[in-house]
């Protein structure tokens, strides 16, 4: 809800809300607006990106093991 207010204000009108988030979303669910990274993986930025990114590499460091 909160990354849908912060779009808001900066001027993005045509908003919705997907419940259970992108985490819930699959490969090719949204093919006009999946860049170069997941849906799965969206975030506002802050902390919650970090850790994230963290988590993404321990993965990563785990698939090489």
């Amino acid at each position: 809800m909160m990354a849908t207010s912060k779009l808001h204000k900066n001027g993005y009108t045509n908003l919705g809300w997907l419940a259970g988030g992108f985490n819930r979303a699959t490969d090719g669910d949204f093919p006009e607006v999946e860049g170069p990274e997941k849906l799965q993986y969206a975030t506002i930025g802050g902390a919650s990106y970090y850790f994230l990114k963290i988590l993404l590499l321990l993965q990563a460091v785990g698939k090489n093991n």
